[in-house]
């Protein structure tokens, strides 16, 4: 056996054959059309990638493990497609067999590369281009690829990844109409002739989304004797190119969700094209840094590095994939692509929002988990009973057994006061706080903020991710006005971690505090005690040596305004009703504002859910002065706004805090010993009382 072959074996773990691809043609084929699904196309032995001359075939492994056949590939097992059986791409002796039929299936592994839409590829026929997130541009023919109509960076992304191209190859498929082929061809062949040193080509991500693109096309259309030689020679010398660029080191980015991509890439094109003499090298290298990834880009506690919800999701999207497409093809991989995958569910688990929508953490955007990518992330409640109860908001699956939770590793903590059932499940309160580190660039400086869903929705929000251009929009959605905690002489925390304090999950509560030193000179410690649904209550202590202007910061969504009373801030919908109370209860000393849409003198109040899209909402301040600043701030919502509720608070000694939470006529006593530091305690009692109005 090859020395690099065998590395590949010792680097990779085991995989499970989970399906086959299907054997029956079509009941009602389209006319004119070739099924390009079927299992039987049988590429010609002498067509490239296949016993290409000069490259021997695998050997057989000599030794086979007795476990070959059972559809995991143990090591020293290459492959292990649950059968002892020649003849296919996996011999009897699970050794990759290198100049065997191409498999269906196996040039895919992200399947949204593989849809399109026939309004799309004839939009692409007159050559007007669409593109996500912008309206289609007419780019004259043969495109000069230096192309950039909008400025954006998501837009030559996606262009020069060449995925618009999908809808070309899909609409072949469907229809049988070679106009599409044609054109798919053309764009390809322009590519490979004047495209590849463009300005906008090189980039890493969008080469390596090009990459599978590619491969998918020269198989789709290789399986349905759709290519001819020259082209057949143009995509696969195009390949070759684009798998050194991938296999450069320089051209990995292993920190964060971009290097998923990239190595799965690499990955595609060896198992693709076996007898490749780069492809062993390249399987070994893409193992090496898929584990790489798995260590740096997500963190012990199953929570992606990015500290942005909408980008762990796009991992968690993405290392499933790899897992699913290497179980169906008998791949050989690492054991822990999947047990890092199920952790990450996990934390999915908890970081939904009731109503099925992400919290808008770090870089996030907008995103509704029970409409993205349905058939994927029911696959994934299928394993995780738990993940399918929140996915389908209590009709099916089991509640996790944790109420509440912190990923301490990543310091996100997640309180709920209940799964409930299907009927109560978007009723319940879920909060979200912060005490973890700042670790990338999608990263905010949020340390202690606080995300809170109650009553069927979100109410205190931050303010998610409008451009990663750097000016003053970049820096005021990624500072820390822009987020539910308190500020410093209206300054952006340093770069760091925040510590978290004692964690409680108690019968009927729950409580989480933390704290940091990302202010020079100054500590902030702050505390959430979710008492019961729709009551919240957070406390915040800030000591400095000198003087400082403390501002605390809560956020709303741009449908909800603020009027203020003798019994504090209440935030209603667009309807009018009432959603969510605000009360101090150490107001000596506070003096409130409020700013929405604000561009002078500086930026302030502003939510984006879509890159470069922003509205304006509303911030409500609360501003202290001196060497120490406190605040016990109440949150009531939902049925609760229907009757009165008060916070009181004092100081009982130098280091416990009494609270008293009067809501839903239930009197709520908390003291609270050493807040944030070692020996912290905390105690909760509750009787049913009446609650007086506040003066």
């Amino acid at each position: 056996m090859k020395r690099g072959v065998l590395l590949a074996l010792l680097v990779l773990g085991g995989g499970h054959l989970l399906t086959a691809c299907r054997r029956d043609p079509p009941a009602n084929p389209p006319a004119n059309t070739t099924d390009v699904n079927c299992c039987n196309a049988t590429p010609s032995p002498d067509a490239p990638g296949h016993g290409d001359p000069g490259v021997d075939s695998q050997p057989p492994l000599p030794g086979a493990p007795e476990r070959c056949g059972d559809g995991v590939a143990h090591p020293p097992e290459v492959c292990d497609d649950g059968n002892t059986l020649d003849g296919d791409r996996c011999s009897a002796d699970c050794g990759l067999v290198r100049d065997a039929p191409h498999p269906a299936g196996l040039e895919l592994i992200y399947a949204f590369l593989d849809r399109g839409d026939l309004a799309s590829a004839n939009l692409i026929l007159e050559d007007r281009w669409p593109v996500p997130r912008s309206s289609p541009v007419t780019l004259r023919s043969p495109l000069t690829w230096t192309e950039d109509p909008y400025d954006d960076s998501y837009w030559r992304f996606v262009f020069y990844s060449l995925r618009p191209t999908a809808h070309l190859l899909w609409a072949f498929r469907e229809t049988g109409d070679v106009r599409y082929r044609d054109k798919l061809m053309q764009v390809v062949s322009d590519f490979a002739r004047d495209g590849q040193n463009g300005p906008y080509s090189s980039d890493k991500h969008g080469t390596a989304y090009r990459a599978m693109v590619l491969v998918n096309t020269y198989w789709k259309l290789k399986m349905a004797q759709a290519l001819s030689a020259d082209e057949e020679q143009t995509l696969l010398a195009l390949l070759t190119t684009t798998g050194a660029f991938l296999e450069d080191p320089l051209n990995f980015e292993e920190e964060y969700n971009h290097g998923f991509a990239e190595a799965a890439a690499l990955w595609l094109i060896a198992e693709c094209f076996p007898t490749w003499p780069q492809s062993p090298r390249w399987r070994v290298l893409a193992a090496e840094r898929i584990g790489s990834l798995l260590a740096n880009a997500v963190a012990e506690d199953g929570v992606a590095t990015e500290n942005s919800v909408y980008y762990h999701f796009y991992i968690l999207t993405q290392l499933w994939q790899m897992v699913d497409w290497s179980n169906r093809h008998g791949i050989a991989r690492s054991l822990r692509m999947e047990d890092t995958a199920r952790q990450m569910i996990r934390f999915g688990t908890h970081i939904i929002q009731p109503n099925g929508e992400i919290p808008m953490l770090g870089a996030s955007q907008g995103r509704q988990m029970r409409a993205y990518e349905p058939e994927l992330y029911e696959s994934m409640g299928e394993q995780d009973p738990a993940f399918a109860y929140v996915l389908s908001a209590g009709e099916r699956g089991t509640p996790a057994p944790e109420r509440a939770i912190l990923f301490a590793v990543s310091g996100v903590a997640v309180l709920r006061s209940d799964f409930g059932t299907a009927a109560t499940f978007p009723e319940q309160t879920h909060v979200v706080f912060d005490v973890g580190p700042y670790r990338t660039t999608h990263s905010d400086l949020d340390a202690l903020s606080v995300h809170l869903y109650s009553a069927g929705r979100t109410l205190l929000t931050e303010a998610g991710f409008f451009t990663p251009r750097e000016g003053g929009w970049r820096t005021y959605f990624h500072g820390t006005r822009a987020h539910n905690t308190v500020t410093v002489d209206e300054l952006d925390q340093q770069e760091g971690a925040a510590t978290p304090g004692l964690f409680l999950a108690q019968p009927g509560w729950s409580y989480q505090s933390g704290a940091h030193g990302l202010y020079a000179g100054v500590t902030h410690r702050r505390a959430v005690a979710l008492l019961a649904r729709d009551v919240l209550f957070v406390v915040d202590v800030l000591d400095g040596a000198e003087s400082h202007a403390f501002t605390q910061r809560w956020h709303f969504e741009p449908d909800l305004t603020l009027a203020e009373s003798a019994s504090g801030t209440t935030a209603s919908d667009p309807s009018g009703a009432p959603v969510l109370r605000i009360q101090q209860a150490l107001v000596e000393g506070t003096s409130v504002s409020k700013v929405r849409g604000e561009t002078s003198p500086r930026i302030e109040g502003w939510y984006s859910t879509d890159e470069d899209i922003k509205m304006p909402t509303w911030t409500l301040r609360f501003h202290r002065q001196g060497t120490r600043a406190e605040y016990v701030t109440l949150f009531t919502s939902g049925p609760l706004l229907a009757t009165p509720s008060s916070v009181t608070a004092r100081w009982l000694g130098a280091d416990t805090l009494e609270v008293l939470v009067c809501a839903g006529h239930t009197l709520y006593t908390v003291r609270a010993s050493r807040l944030a530091e070692p020996g912290e305690s905390v105690e909760v009692s509750a009787r049913q009382e009446p609650c007086a109005p506040v003066p």
